[in-house]
């Protein structure tokens, strides 16, 4: 089974002037459109047989519109969905308390999006929330196109959180293999730490050997296979992860038995 655990749609009514004005800001190309028949299309032509949706709320006013959003996007059986939580939200325990209460596996943060720091107490309080009720959270780390002179989540700031809430089984996931532009950071601070990590948008832009060599230090087992779609084509992402030199086995686990492990099979 191959699982991509890091994509994101858009409700049809807006999906063609969300892709532009994403488009313009991050001053990157879609390379698919971004409704959910959209992404499934993409998924037939790739082989991909589920995927992650990550809703992002960029303000604490949109949880109840992307929160509904999600619970529709819930509906299709292709789809194992997110929600969506901001840090400077109100009642964060008691959206917690939605979120887990209508089945969503967890939650997507994204730090430049949401303009705060990961190490803000908002964060570490949902955090420790979704540890206490067993829900992922999958973080954008690194560099964003569309912030690029304040890095919010860096993969120093990523480590500390990590080592302060002193983690046992990992229920964290870095999107972009820890840290977008900052692989030598990454690999000073995050290797080995009780994260996941996923491939989203940066696997076609470091050097095989490097990917390889972080795969084997950090384990195969914390890595995800993503896309981040609609910014980057699932069929080349799998394409160069059957291209490593990796085992079978390992290869597996990236594609999707790691993911169906961190959500307990529930997929």
């Amino acid at each position: 089974m191959i699982i991509d655990a890091h994509t994101h749609v858009f409700p049809e009514r807006i999906a063609e002037n969300a892709i532009r004005t994403l488009e313009t800001i991050g001053k990157e190309k879609a390379v698919i459109g971004g409704t959910a028949n959209d992404l499934i299309n993409a998924m037939d032509l790739s082989g991909v047989d589920k995927s992650v949706i990550l809703p992002v709320v960029t303000k604490p006013q949109q949880f109840e519109s992307i929160f509904n959003f999600a619970k529709e996007l819930a509906a299709k059986k292709r789809f194992i969905v997110f929600a969506g939580i901001h840090p400077l939200c109100e009642n964060i325990n008691k959206l917690l308390d939605l979120i887990a209460e209508n089945g969503f596996k967890g939650v997507k943060l994204h730090p430049d999006y949401q303009q705060t720091d990961i190490t803000d107490e908002g964060y570490i309080r949902i955090l420790e929330g979704c540890r206490k009720r067993g829900l992922i959270a999958v973080i954008h780390a690194g560099v964003d196109p569309a912030y690029p002179d304040h890095v919010h989540c860096p993969p120093e700031a990523s480590a500390q959180v990590v080592r302060e809430l002193t983690i046992s089984e990992p229920f964290i996931v870095l999107a972009h293999l820890g840290g977008t532009k900052q692989i030598d950071e990454v690999e000073s601070h995050l290797i080995g730490l009780p994260v996941y990590m996923d491939t989203s948008f940066v696997l076609d832009s470091i050097e095989r050997e490097r990917v390889c060599d972080l795969i084997e230090s950090h384990g195969y087992e914390r890595i995800l296979f993503a896309t981040d779609s609609p910014w980057r084509n699932a069929k080349q992402y799998v394409s160069i992860i059957k291209s490593l030199p990796l085992s079978k086995t390992e290869q597996d686990a990236i594609l999707g038995n790691n993911c169906v492990k961190l959500l307990k099979g529930n997929i």
